[in-house]
């Protein structure tokens, strides 16, 4: 992948959502006050690209936006 593909430099593999909040936070920093969870949420409603990075739930309903499914 390249890197203007892949901003964050993540790992070819699958992250929960709460491991993609930690990369996020790590990568950008980010307000102690809000969790891994909701700045992962965050991060992904403004950049649904990223959605492909993230495991999927038994009862995952895709979203057109993303891409990748």
């Amino acid at each position: 992948m390249k890197d203007n593909e892949n901003p964050l430099a993540l790992e070819d593999k699958l992250y929960t959502i709460e491991e993609f909040g930690a990369e996020v936070r790590r990568k950008f920093g980010g307000d102690n006050y809000i969790s891994d969870v909701i700045l992962g949420e965050l991060f992904l409603s403004k950049f649904p690209f990223y959605t492909c990075k993230i495991k999927k739930s038994k009862n995952y309903i895709h979203k057109k936006n993303c891409g990748c499914c």
